[in-house]
């Protein structure tokens, strides 16, 4: 009986332990929030070779400060933000379905040849829904199909 005590004890105390380590492993870095969406695809075009290239991209979410969320784009095609991503920008436009706020923004998609940080929004709390749209800087690169989706914040 002692032995069952004891085991018992010992049980909960890992799971004490184990409790701590992943609460303070969670405040330290913010997981990434899940995103339903499809994603935003197009093409790079040259004047002398027509279509060259072709992306996928998905919007990424993470919650930033209390109201917040960080906003960025994530090709799938790690190449893409040294090639045919590398002078596009990002316009989202984004709605709190809940609070009804609503706001557009834009921001490069890459930075040094690797998907940029994003930008920090005051989505608030609730179902948030986005367009994204890719349009590149020397109008090379367009979006033949919007991504949408939303996320829960």
């Amino acid at each position: 009986m002692a032995r069952r005590a004891a085991l018992a004890a010992s049980a909960a105390a890992a799971m004490a332990t184990a409790t701590l380590i992943t609460t303070g492993a969670a405040q330290a870095a913010p997981a990434t929030l899940a995103v339903q969406q499809v994603p935003n695809v197009g093409v790079t075009v040259s004047t002398s070779n027509g279509v060259t290239d072709a992306f996928a991209a998905r919007l990424a979410a993470t919650p930033a400060a209390a109201g917040s969320t960080q906003l960025s784009i994530r090709p799938e095609n790690a190449k893409a933000c040294s090639t045919n991503l590398a002078n596009s920008r990002a316009a989202i436009t984004w709605r709190n379905m809940t609070t009804n706020k609503s706001d557009d923004i834009v921001f490069p998609v890459c930075a040094a040849g690797k998907p940029s940080a994003g930008v920090v929004v005051p989505t608030g709390a609730g179902r948030i829904t986005f367009t994204t749209t890719i349009i590149d800087r020397t109008q090379q690169t367009f979006t033949v199909s919007p991504g949408s989706g939303s996320f829960r914040r």
